[in-house]
């Protein structure tokens, strides 16, 4: 398997290079999913190609965020200069990005993002069918599913995150970041809520916490730590084992890869190899939230970090007692040395966090101490008898990672060499490596009778052994002399850098990728950024989001021409029977209304309850993942686009278009100005009003932060929740069939007075989520805007404001998402 680290700048791409990574994945300026990193310049990203290649490894580049209209032929060109620049793979997530790159560069390798929410086999073949070589899972993909998928697809490689942060969100289908503060996670710009504070209240207690003691970091899951399990990967089928952290720094890089590669390295030899307590702690030192092991299984109550979102070291002792002069007395379970950053968590109050520039054992001035020790230190706050202290800096192994990232510290390409001397001649010099690749020179003057010392092997081996900055180290030398030879050494030096130089070349020519030509490239491009569509001029569809049969009567009583049925269970975590679907889409037919069940967003292999219930019933069907989107087009079904196929430009949306999707919603995301620029929206649908849902996790917080282990007391049936984040704002919180959890928006969204505006736009449909209100309410609001949308196409001046009071009261919150302020 190969071993992928991440890089967010140059030190960290020499720390994964240096300790074993097979390949380091990068980001550059712009398109990359953590813009906040250094990431890498055109000329940086050149320099660590040609520094991998080299070493016989692989650079990938990640271009893995939602691209608007207006980005779409720069972030192409973009594609085109680091495709000539030799990188080995480009990471997507954009589904017009990954077809156009498809289409107008067959040269690029495509790797499909995890940000893409694929879980399943036929979105592993979807990806395949449409460019890519490898999918990256979505994190939530077990073990046995992982099994599952590569049965059916094993043409495809696929990667799988084993280390490092944890989303709570399935990655893709997270709006949180964006709709709360306008940094979107598909855009690269993730502000990570699901590390802040949150209370969890019950509607029927009049909002009083539900929780006592069990941590306020709600959303916040312990780090992935995979390393016992790797030979387990191997055997399920996953080609690369993914390492996360481009955010993070060059220690860390160095340590987690170091540790990596020596258990890959181990079950080389023994496939039962398991790794030491003390790969598992110096891990622990490096960054933790605490170690669990994802959803590799099923999940446990260790998911969550629920008191500490960030870095929490490893404890190594407690506090004995503090005097007058805040002297602290530790007792040490584990060993400090100076310069060790430690951590004290008190009960009340933030805990002082210190360098340990002196501390005394007995008395005595130590540079180091171990378990069973009492240290004494100088703190600047108070402390009490019995509270933890925590190592959160280890100096020693930082040291070691940053020692291990100089240059040519591990891994040297081995050469052997070959010299000639004849008399009268220039000196030969041959360089070879072990792939097969050989070099020869000649030195600018000629070979000279010594009149004291000739060249000896010893002396050669001294003057070739100084590769410097390359990748290579001198191996076996052989000296072919007529006689006692001489030849200055400066020549020799010469000769020993032209050869090195060469070897170099020839490495980067042997793993150089296909160079993409730049006048047919051109002129693909031109064809297919071409504007196309087509408005319809009818009048918008109102359509309405539903979870039950009741709510679902109740849109088409309010004038809804579409209603679609979500068969994932969502609030009630009761399935719509085929008898209610029956029923419903008989009374759609009757009164020439649609009925489109919407299957879940998620489907597992295996899953296949909501997609039975669509079958041989000739309705159309909704689709929120590309696997589901295939397999429903394989299945000859009428097939909608759901807005978690995350449609943020015009080619995604002629896209699915063209694979035979009838109408697609577009992204929550996109602003006024953004939508303009899609051109006719004749099969595009907008969200117009309702609670949207900002996440979408395996993981079900209520079960996990007050349940016991093994066990369900379905909370989510005896009551409704709410999460409420400091500044007082209240997120809803629900779960379906499938135990699946769902975090909706604080802010209802309401474009009422401003439908004049959506409708300009000429979309096929308007939408209301009406999944959280109950049917008198589905009913109400979609009477307000059926009436509106009626009055505006009969050429009327509606009073939208007198509307939308009659939808929020004067006063209450509510949202416009995205229509004005956009996305970072």
């Amino acid at each position: 398997m190969e071993l992928l680290a991440p890089a967010g700048g140059w030190e960290a791409f020499l720390a994964a290079m240096e300790n074993g990574a097979d390949a380091v994945y990068v980001g550059g300026k712009n398109y990359s999913a953590r813009q906040s990193a250094q990431n890498f310049s055109l000329d940086e990203l050149k320099a660590a190609v040609d520094y991998a290649h080299c070493r016989d490894k692989k650079i990938y580049v990640t271009v893995n965020t939602l691209v608007d209209n207006s980005e779409f032929e720069a972030a192409l060109d973009y594609i085109y200069q680091i495709q000539n620049n030799g990188v080995d793979a480009i990471i997507v997530q954009d589904l017009g990005l990954m077809q156009a790159v498809n289409r107008l560069m067959p040269e690029v390798r495509l790797h499909a993002s995890t940000q893409m929410t694929i879980h399943n086999a036929d979105g592993v073949a979807f990806a395949a069918e449409n460019g890519a070589q490898r999918v990256v899972l979505a994190r939530e993909v077990s073990l046995e599913d992982i099994k599952s998928i590569h049965r059916d697809v094993p043409e495809v490689e696929l990667e799988y995150f084993v280390h490092g942060a944890l989303c709570y969100s399935y990655s893709g289908q997270c709006l949180f970041s964006s709709m709360v503060g306008g940094r979107s996670g598909n855009r690269g710009r993730c502000a990570q809520p699901c590390r802040l504070a949150y209370s969890l209240l019950k509607e029927s207690s009049q909002n009083r916490a539900a929780l006592k003691n069990t941590g306020k970091y709600l959303l916040s899951p312990a780090d992935l730590c995979l390393l016992p399990y790797l030979h387990m990967l191997q055997e399920a089928g996953i080609t690369s084992l993914k390492i996360e952290g481009r955010m993070k720094r060059p220690e860390y890089v160095a340590t987690v890869a170091r540790t990596y590669r020596e258990v890959l390295d181990q079950l080389q030899q023994d496939d039962a190899y398991q790794p030491s307590e003390e790969m598992t702690g110096n891990l622990l030192k490096i960054f933790n939230r605490n170690f669990s092991s994802g959803y590799l299984f099923s999940p446990t109550r260790d998911f969550l970090s629920t008191t500490r979102p960030n870095n929490r070291g490893v404890n190594i002792g407690r506090v004995v007692d503090q005097n007058r002069n805040d002297m602290a007395r530790i007792k040490l379970t584990d060993k400090v040395a100076k310069g060790d950053g430690l951590e004290i968590w008190v009960s009340k109050g933030r805990g002082p966090a210190f360098t340990v520039r002196e501390m005394r054992v007995n008395g005595q001035m130590v540079e180091k101490a171990g378990s069973g020790d009492i240290i004494e230190v100088a703190l600047d706050s108070k402390v009490n008898p019995g509270d933890r202290v925590f190592k959160t800096y280890d100096a020693r192994l930082f040291g070691l990672a940053m020692e291990s990232i100089r240059p040519r510290s591990r891994h040297h390409i081995m050469v052997d060499a070959r010299v000639y001397m004849e008399i009268d001649k220039p000196v030969k010099l041959v360089f070879g490596d072990a792939d097969g690749n050989s070099i020869t020179v000649y030195t600018a003057s000629n070979a000279q009778l010594a009149a004291k010392h000739p060249l000896t092997l010893d002396v050669l081996r001294g003057k070739l052994e100084r590769m410097g900055n390359t990748p290579f180290e001198l191996g076996n030398l052989e000296l072919y002399s007529e006689g006692d030879l001489i030849i200055p050494f400066s020549d020799l030096n010469e000769a020993r850098r032209q050869a090195a130089e060469g070897l170099v070349n020839l490495r980067l020519k042997a793993n150089l990728p296909p160079v993409i030509d730049f006048n047919h490239y051109q002129a693909g491009k031109k064809e297919y950024l071409r504007t196309s569509g087509t408005a319809t001029g009818n009048k918008p569809l109102i359509s309405v989001m539903t979870s039950n049969a009741e709510q679902a009567y109740a849109a088409f009583y309010g004038g809804a021409d579409r209603v679609y049925l979500g068969l994932e269970g969502l609030m009630t975590r009761k399935r719509t029977s085929r008898a209610e679907l029956d029923q419903l889409a008989a009374y759609a037919r009757k009164h020439k209304n649609q009925l489109v069940p919407v299957l879940p967003r998620i489907q597992t292999p295996g899953q296949d309850t909501a997609f039975k219930l669509i079958t041989n019933n000739e309705l159309p069907v909704m689709a929120g993942n590309p696997g589901s989107l295939r397999r429903c087009l394989q299945a000859g079904l009428e097939v909608f686009g759901d807005y978690t196929l995350n449609v943020f430009n015009r080619f995604a949306l002629r896209f699915l278009l063209e694979q035979g999707v009838k109408g697609v919603c577009l992204s929550p995301e996109l602003n006024f100005t953004q939508l303009q620029q899609f051109g006719p929206l004749g099969q595009a649908e907008l969200l117009i009003h309702g609670e949207l849902i900002l996440m979408l996790s395996q993981y079900c917080m209520l079960s996990g932060v007050m349940g016991q282990e093994g066990k369900c007391p379905a909370f989510c049936q005896q009551d409704r929740y709410y999460i409420r984040d400091e500044q007082g704002y209240k997120f809803p919180v629900a779960t379906d069939a499938d135990c699946r959890f769902y975090v909706f928006n604080s802010r209802t969204l309401c474009m009422m007075d401003k439908l004049d505006k959506i409708a300009e736009l000429k979309p096929a449909s308007i939408r209301i989520e009406a999944r959280r209100l109950n049917p008198a309410a589905v009913k109400e609001t979609c009477s307000w805007y059926r009436r509106a949308l009626d009055e505006l196409w009969d050429g009327l001046e509606p009073d939208l404001l007198k509307y939308k009071e009659k939808l929020l009261p004067p006063g209450e919150p509510f949202t416009r998402c995205h229509y004005y302020r956009g996305v970072l």
